[in-house]
């Protein structure tokens, strides 16, 4: 038993040392300004609301050497708020109507199965298989008060292509085709009470409804 234990312990030390750790990423933000009327001397009606997120998408894995595949873990966080500030200006003075925002955290977590391709010399071309899975909390805010909101579950399967270009022995930088990917997508919302609101499976070609492309890098050890 000991000597089998030893050889197990062997064989996984072997596989370490030849594998090919990396970490990879990305990082995005958007923000929409809204929209501001002027109705009248003195008067200002702000229309549209002001929308802004963010969100950060590391990842660990490795690819075995002499090989073409490897495995991984993506990791994810974001935020997303919208802001609706209805007010008049009369005389120089701020009358505040309403005050109201939207926003949610949503956490991802996701194993995925990489197969590289084809190899161009600092190009390479792959194919992730992931299963995302999300949690998300949606909350509002209307003055100083806030409400909770529904939360969501997502569970899912993707196919999606991507590559990388070679920077130097250890950095390369990535792109994911969200245009070309194959998804399916189990969705459940619950409200703050604890009832199902909103049950949904979903299938699509092409991109989700988060990203036609995403830019990260890669860091091999």
């Amino acid at each position: 038993m000991k000597k089998f234990l030893l050889v197990l312990v062997f064989v996984a030390l072997g596989l370490v040392s030849n594998a090919q750790f990396f970490v990879a990423g990305s990082v995005s933000a958007n923000h929409t300004s809204g929209e501001t009327r002027y109705e009248a001397p003195f008067m200002t009606v702000d229309l549209a609301p002001v929308k802004s997120g963010f969100s950060v998408t590391p990842a660990f894995g490795y690819m075995i050497p002499g090989k073409s595949y490897g495995f991984g873990l993506g990791l994810g966080y974001a935020y997303a708020s919208e802001k609706d500030n209805d007010w008049t200006a009369s005389n120089g003075d701020v009358i505040v109507e309403s005050y109201k925002k939207n926003y949610s955290n949503t956490f991802d977590f996701g194993p995925f199965f990489r197969y590289a391709y084809a190899r161009f010399d600092k190009i390479t071309l792959y194919v992730d298989a992931k299963m995302p899975i999300s949690i998300s909390q949606a909350n509002t805010k209307i003055g100083d008060v806030v409400n909770e909101g529904n939360n969501t579950l997502a569970i899912g399967g993707r196919l999606i292509p991507g590559l990388t270009y070679k920077f130097n022995n250890h950095i390369l930088f990535t792109t994911e085709i969200g245009l070309l990917s194959i998804n399916y997508n189990h969705t459940k919302t619950t409200s703050a009470d604890g009832n199902v609101t909103v049950k949904t499976n979903d299938f699509k070609l092409g991109a989700n409804t988060r990203q036609v492309a995403s830019f990260g890098f890669v860091y091999l050890f």
